[in-house]
């Protein structure tokens, strides 16, 4: 199948970086690896925001009209790059789906996030219109089922469909894999293994899909959150919550522990190994250098007690990463206390960032009112031309259908474009200050903060994360790091000439 890949930057100075040649490289990989040949590459470069109009997106689609049957995707590297809001998206893909071209992201898949969420307003819809089409009785079927203990869906690993005495649908212990998922439970229920632990032993002892596969991790997830395995029937959707017709595979005391333990709730048995126990608050926020792989905490027992550590979970890497846990928090905090800038640095980047808002909100109303005038015009295009169709019968059928095309392609490229102008209402020097006052007080807070309030931080100054080994310390993704970005900041304005508080 053939691709074509758009990618965009909104402004000058990210035509000048590496954002292009990001996105494009990324792109291509992502083709590659679904084994798509990536056709076109549409490039649209940041002019201003005054720009009206989306000359490649049009270009874009366009293409995708004239190459409908040999295109099948277009590729973007996320939906942030494509469109400002909801609407734009639903509009652009309407017009793809037209051609019978799908829209992919590199980097979005389906989830509980803003970009996850547009996902699913698209599948609700497409859900519905499938339901629509199929006759009610199908549904009340399938909730007759579950009233009667029968589970009318996908079955999860460790059962097999199959028919009673009576002769009725059930399900049974499926030997070989049942004993597997048991013993999952039992050993995540001591709470001395994270769930990637116990996938990993229980994919030693033989655990495979029905296919051959190992078990993905997601899928063994959702495995140990879900009730069917103690013989119950739980559709939130429907409000039907029922004892099943067939054998529970755990007790339900074990199901429960194991959600406990989920949770990071206080268990009968140790839990060292909590996502939020507090005695490791570090635990799932550094990464070590040489594989990625999250940092874990664990308690190694010396002569007379037991010492904490942080170590990478990759035994192949645990030696570049295993430190003490008093000494590994000591020194993060020595480098979050490192990176914080001055007060007077904030100060000066606080009167540049004001300064930069009103230049851009002034840009922004000149292109807002030029990109409503265009979309304007176009509407007013499309009114003549169903006139002269419809009306007047001046132009044949062919004709009339070409045109459309080409003008409701720009009508869906300027509206983006308008919503491309226009700003958000925000206190932006609230913002700024807010923002002042953690950055220069970082260390201090990390300090104060829970757990979970630590990890939120931390994803805020750096999203890629931090990564640790014991010769080259703690660093940062330099390419989203805010520490990065201030420090670039400063080295903008000792170009200036400012260096009073840097």
């Amino acid at each position: 199948m053939k691709a074509v890949i758009y990618i965009r930057v909104s402004s000058e100075e990210q035509v000048k970086n590496l954002s292009l040649e990001t996105q494009r490289r990324e792109c291509q990989r992502f083709c590659e690896r679904n084994g798509w040949a990536a056709a076109r590459v549409f490039t649209e470069e940041g002019e201003s925001a005054a720009t009206t109009d989306r000359p490649q997106l049009q270009a874009m689609l366009s293409y995708c009209r004239d190459n409908a049957g040999s295109v099948g995707a277009v590729v973007v590297y996320n939906l942030s790059r494509f469109a400002r809001n909801t609407s734009d998206h639903l509009a652009v893909r309407l017009k793809l789906s037209e051609y019978g071209v799908s829209l992919r992201s590199v980097c979005e898949p389906i989830e509980e996030t803003s970009t996850g969420k547009f996902f699913e307003t698209v599948m609700a819809a497409v859900a519905e219109l499938d339901n629509n089409m199929r006759s009610d009785r199908t549904v009340a079927g399938m909730k007759m089922a579950i009233e009667k203990g029968r589970w009318p869906f996908m079955v999860g690993i460790g059962y097999r469909r199959v028919r009673n005495a009576d002769g009725e649908p059930t399900l049974a212990h499926d030997p070989q894999r049942a004993p597997l998922i048991r013993r999952a439970f039992e050993l995540y229920a001591t709470g001395h293994y994270t769930k990637q632990q116990v996938l990993s032993k229980i994919t030693v002892m033989g655990l495979r899909t029905i296919h051959g596969n190992k078990l993905a991790t997601t899928t063994f997830v959702r495995a140990l959150a879900n009730p069917i395995y103690t013989g119950k029937l739980d559709v939130r959707a429907w409000n039907q919550k029922v004892g099943g017709n067939f054998a529970p595979i755990v007790s339900e005391e074990l199901f429960n522990r194991v959600q406990l333990v989920a949770q990071g709730r206080k268990t009968n048995t140790p839990a060292t190994h909590f996502r939020d126990n507090p005695l490791f608050p570090l635990r799932g926020s550094i990464r070590c250098a040489s594989c990625g792989e999250l940092l874990t905490g664990y308690n190694a027992k010396g002569r007379t007690k037991h010492y904490a550590y942080y170590a990478c979970y990759n035994s192949e890497c645990a030696k570049k990463t295993s430190l003490r846990k008093e000494a590994l928090e000591t020194d993060f905090e020595t480098y979050l206390e490192r990176w914080q800038p001055k007060a007077g640095f904030m100060r000066l980047f606080r009167a540049r960032v004001l300064e930069k808002w009103q230049q851009k909100r002034d840009s922004a109303l000149l292109g807002a009112t030029a990109g409503q005038g265009a979309v304007d015009e176009i509407e007013k295009k499309l009114t003549r031309l169903d006139d002269l169709f419809i009306d007047q019968q001046a132009i044949t059928k062919e004709v009339y259908a070409a045109r459309r095309a080409k003008l409701e392609e720009q009508l869906v490229a300027a509206k983006v474009a308008l919503h491309d102008c226009q700003t958000d209402e925000l206190d932006i020097e609230a913002a700024i200050n807010f923002a002042a006052f953690v950055m220069t007080n970082v260390k201090s807070l990390y300090t104060q903060l829970s757990v979970e309030q630590k990890r939120r931080l931390l994803a805020v100054l750096s999203p890629s994360g931090f990564t640790f080994d014991k010769e080259e310390g703690f660093r940062t993704v330099a390419s989203d790091c805010v520490f990065n970005g201030l420090y670039q900041a400063a080295t903008l304005l000792v170009k200036d000439g400012v260096t009073d508080g840097i």
